[in-house]
């Protein structure tokens, strides 16, 4: 199984600047969202989570760095 754990904010920046600005307390933060998230190994692939990677290249101490894919930000083909 692959685990990911996720925190975010529960509203955007510009809605959390607005919230900010009209809020009575001065020091008041907001809360945030903890997701803590288990695929199976398939699901991960198919949400691209994770990469396929090939067995030579899993045994390697290099293979296990993982690189989060840059769709569309710049570089590759198409651009």
């Amino acid at each position: 199984a692959i685990k990911r754990f996720q925190v975010r904010n529960l509203v955007d920046a510009s809605s959390q600047r607005d919230l900010r600005e009209a809020s009575v307390y001065s020091s008041f933060t907001l809360p945030k969202l903890y997701v803590k998230q288990i695929y199976c190994v398939s699901c991960a692939i198919h949400a691209r989570v994770v990469r396929v990677r090939n067995k030579k290249l899993r045994a390697s101490p290099e293979g296990r760095i993982y690189v989060r894919p840059t769709f569309g930000k710049g570089g590759g083909k198409g651009n």
